[in-house]
């Protein structure tokens, strides 16, 4: 199950998968569940700079999904990778 802010309309086999994974568990796509700048929702860049996918999620049981508050990929900290980090707001209470 995911929500409306993709950052494509389409998916290839994997996402496909990780749907599939996700409804057959009661589980919830968080990262395609907020509105962001689009920068915000790559989550990796190719090795020549000119290829985005957002192939890094987070999934959650559907009846905790009230818990995750926001997330958003982060460009900023130069952690050496071609995947950038990803942060989730969780809501404490």
């Amino acid at each position: 199950m995911t929500g409306q802010h993709t950052l494509r309309e389409e998916t290839n086999r994997n996402g496909e998968l990780l749907c599939e994974f996700a409804y057959s568990n009661n589980m919830v796509v968080m990262s395609t569940n907020f509105r962001h700048k689009r920068t915000h929702k790559i989550t990796w860049l190719s090795p020549d700079q000119n290829t985005t996918s957002q192939i890094d999620h987070i999934i959650i049981s559907a009846n905790k999904k009230g818990l995750i508050e926001d997330m958003r990929s982060m460009r900023c900290p130069n952690i050496e990778s071609d995947h950038f980090l990803v942060k989730v707001v969780i809501n404490k209470t």
